[in-house]
């Protein structure tokens, strides 16, 4: 699916959430999440991406996983909602190690809509109340602490330099 086409069915889910259809808003974020990460990736080998053009591409992730985690949610596919949340952190976080000029000059959005999600991971976590919810989030929260260890050692002024 080209990238306008995911764009228009996003404001479309946008629009049906908003009046209170789930189901069909459901199926347009289903389409959204499964085309944006790719558009995300090409958009990462594209030199030619201004970074608020990958601003969009990230916000858009964040907020279609979030609301098509909600209507999950409210569908009693509780295993399918934490997913698909954790599917966008997880993309964010593996973005966030890209070196490239792109992630550099966006790294603040793409930590703000992180931990955003994490978040809201953590609130459906603690709404499940539930032990193993629990324990799912306390390994993403060590998962989270040990990529932003490995974020720092791997920033060019953490690296060691060798000498001939």
């Amino acid at each position: 699916m080209e990238l306008q086409q995911c764009w228009m069915r996003y404001l479309k889910a946008e629009k049906l959430m908003e009046h209170g259809y789930w189901s069909e808003a459901h199926q347009l974020y289903g389409e959204v999440l499964d085309n944006l990460p790719i558009h995300i990736h090409q958009a990462l080998e594209n030199e030619n991406i201004k970074p608020c053009q990958f601003s969009c591409l990230i916000s858009g992730l964040r907020d279609a996983s979030v609301a098509q985690s909600e209507i999950l949610n409210k569908m009693g596919q509780q295993q399918s909602a934490f997913a698909t949340l954790n599917q966008s952190y997880a993309l964010l976080q593996f973005i966030s190690l890209e070196t490239s000029n792109l992630v550099q000059r966006t790294m603040t959005l793409i930590d703000n809509k992180s931990e955003d999600i994490l978040r809201h991971m953590g609130a459906f976590c603690h709404a499940q109340r539930d032990a193993q919810w629990m324990l799912q989030y306390e390994h993403i929260q060590k998962a989270h602490h040990h990529f932003v260890k490995l974020r720092v050692t791997s920033e060019p002024t953490h690296s060691t330099h060798l000498l001939n």
